[in-house]
């Protein structure tokens, strides 16, 4: 009996792997022969798929290989292509709203374009933004994730900013007033003329060092950003926002309660 539990084990595994093989198979552009199923045996019920080896290995095997398709087509959509994202905070009010969800862009990147001042970017915060520690690893299991990005797996911290500042640039930031760039003000539109998103701290003047960006969000004195913990490092831009696909439109009105002054 022990044997025959350990040989249904190692079959397990083999099918496991050959379903691996499979679906990298499958992936490549080419005709193939469909693949044979076992013979029934006379019994044609769903409990075939324990009871039966050859049954077991065989529904192991495809749904693997199944598995390997649609990780490896989720991968390559999430890098080349885009992905979605949603606002967790008020940092870019009043552009964007806590729960909104936004479509994340990466086509330009494959073209080496250069991400341009006023573009929202979705990043990975450098390790300056998390006590010096690292919030993304480049372990398999990490990696998997943060390439998958598979909704039941932990996702490393993103944070999302305007771009600001670009390599060479010298930025001031005067309380009240607002950002000036290699001397001259810069005008922010969506900001829609509001008073309160206007920054109430003075920083810089700062250059920005090559392969950087200086990053800042719209809701300036409410915002997590370079005016703490520096500069952005290129290569943790994860893409740039494209457009909003969702916004709830739930809130409803209500009185004006005297007992919360």
């Amino acid at each position: 009996m022990k044997q025959d539990f350990l040989s249904s084990i190692i079959d397990l595994f083999k099918a496991f792997f050959m379903g691996i093989a499979y679906g990298f198979y499958d992936l490549i552009p080419v005709k193939k022969s469909a693949r044979l199923e076992p013979i029934e045996l006379n019994d044609s019920s769903w409990k075939k798929y324990f009871k039966i080896p050859e049954w077991r290995y065989f529904i192991v095997r495809e749904i693997t290989a199944q598995i390997v398709i649609v990780l490896v087509l989720l991968i390559v959509v999430r890098t080349t292509i885009g992905e979605f994202r949603y606002i967790p905070s008020e940092s870019m009010l009043p552009t964007l709203k806590i729960g909104d969800k936004l479509f994340v862009e990466k086509i330009s990147r494959l073209f080496h374009k250069e991400y341009q001042r006023g573009d929202i970017v979705i990043f990975f915060p450098p390790a300056t933004a998390s006590d010096g520690k690292d919030p993304i690893s480049n372990d398999p299991l990490s990696l998997l994730i943060r390439l998958t990005g598979l909704p039941f797996l932990p996702q490393p911290e993103a944070y999302i900013k305007r771009l600001i500042g670009l390599p060479g640039d010298k930025i001031e930031i005067i309380q009240g007033d607002g950002i000036y760039i290699n001397e001259r003000k810069l005008l922010e539109p969506y900001h829609e003329g509001s008073p309160e998103f206007i920054a109430s701290y003075n920083f810089g003047p700062v250059t920005v060092p090559q392969d950087t960006y200086l990053v800042l969000g719209d809701n300036r004195n409410f915002s997590y950003d370079s005016h703490y913990w520096g500069f952005l490092p290129k290569e943790r831009v994860i893409g740039r926002a494209a457009f909003l696909i969702y916004r709830s439109l739930d809130k409803k009105p209500s009185f004006f309660d005297s007992s919360m002054l």
